[in-house]
């Protein structure tokens, strides 16, 4: 049996291979007007083979992808070439999903035609498949330490209390105010570790609003320059002045905990430099200092969640400035030599869509 002359020859034979295919066909003329679509349209994209017919595909682009990235699509189709990738559409009734598309131009020469041939699949449950598989790991512990923040916080604030009580009602000498001091110091230190790991269980999505790294940085650079005159650290900031898409109350946090990381490896003095400069898409920050350095063994793992060089540490705050990263679509990443200083590099995206989406194509 000839598959390809069967279905030239039958309309029904046609329509049923194509209605097997788990994939939107659509196929339109140049300019993007619908042609014909197979009834897997309806499934994934809500519109009937009839509804799309004549309609511009504009109609399943969002409307911040429909001037850019979908001109740039049919302009690329004009000059015969091919895109495949993945990016969010939208259904009619306006949710949108992920999507896999190819946009294939063709040329017919029995009719001297142009047109473009779309293949579209939908991807939102393997996208949440792959986010649910990736996380897995990284959410029990964030479950973990909730629960051991939780189950903490309540018998330690008894324990301060009876304490209290105790010291109040048996106080003689200065032994016993050193001893309870000693235990009140201790106790508000779990406390402390505990709100840190609260904050980093219970980290907040960003909100981004356009801002400037420079002031960002300087703000939270305020509340460490009485200490770091104290500490005689030589200070140098040379920061580029660029416009970030940022969680302003995340990035401060960040990098106020970059800043205690530093401020104790400097305690003896030394150079804190903070510099930044544009790579390509990226806004990388450099913090840079002079201090004791950290083991190269240590290093694959400052990152993880209650991993600490430090005998009374946590192991929190650098993994709160990971997330914070991430949740920025940046990266984080650390160069350091024992006895001779520590880097963090901080790489910020300046545009997060791809540039086929952030602007037209020339020509």
């Amino acid at each position: 049996m000839d598959l390809l002359q069967s279905c030239c020859s039958s309309r029904e034979l046609f329509d049923k291979v194509l209605s097997c295919i788990q994939h939107v066909i659509i196929v339109t003329d140049v300019e993007g007007h619908c042609l014909f679509t197979n009834p897997v349209a309806e499934r994934v994209l809500g519109f009937t083979p009839e509804e799309l017919k004549g309609k511009n595909l504009s109609i399943i682009f969002t409307p911040e992808d429909s001037n850019c990235l979908y001109s740039n699509l049919l302009s690329m189709a004009h000059k015969n070439k091919p895109f495949e990738g993945e990016l969010m559409l939208m259904r009619k009734d306006g949710t949108r999903f992920f999507a896999f598309m190819v946009f294939q131009p063709y040329f017919d020469p029995g009719q001297g035609e142009t047109g473009i041939v779309v293949s579209i699949q939908d991807i939102d449950k393997q996208k949440d498949i792959e986010k649910k598989f990736g996380d897995a790991h990284y959410e029990d512990l964030v479950k973990i330490a909730n629960g051991i923040a939780h189950e903490l916080r309540n018998p330690l604030m008894g324990i301060g209390g009876c304490i209290k009580r105790l010291y109040e009602s048996c106080r003689g000498g200065d032994d016993s105010d050193k001893y309870y001091d000693h235990i009140i110091n201790n106790v508000k230190r779990i406390e402390g570790l505990i709100k840190k790991v609260e904050f980093f269980v219970r980290l907040p999505g960003p909100c981004f609003t356009e801002e400037s790294i420079v002031e960002r940085i300087e703000a939270a650079l305020q509340p460490y320059l009485a200490q770091i005159e104290e500490q005689k650290i030589d200070l140098t900031v040379n920061m580029e002045e660029v416009i970030l898409r940022t969680e302003k109350n995340l990035v401060f946090s960040a990098f106020s905990i970059l800043m205690e990381n530093a401020l104790d490896a400097l305690s003896a003095g030394g150079k804190l430099l903070i510099h930044s400069e544009t790579k390509g898409n990226q806004c990388q920050i450099h913090v840079i200092d002079t201090g004791c350095g950290i083991a190269p063994e240590d290093l694959p793992y400052i990152f993880n969640p209650f991993f600490s060089t430090k005998a009374d540490g946590v192991g929190i705050d650098l993994a709160v400035v990971k997330r914070i990263v991430d949740s920025h679509g940046g990266q984080v990443e650390v160069r350091s030599k024992q006895g001779e200083g520590t880097t963090f590099l901080l790489m910020f995206p300046l545009e997060r869509r791809r540039s086929i989406r952030a602007s037209r194509l020339q020509g």
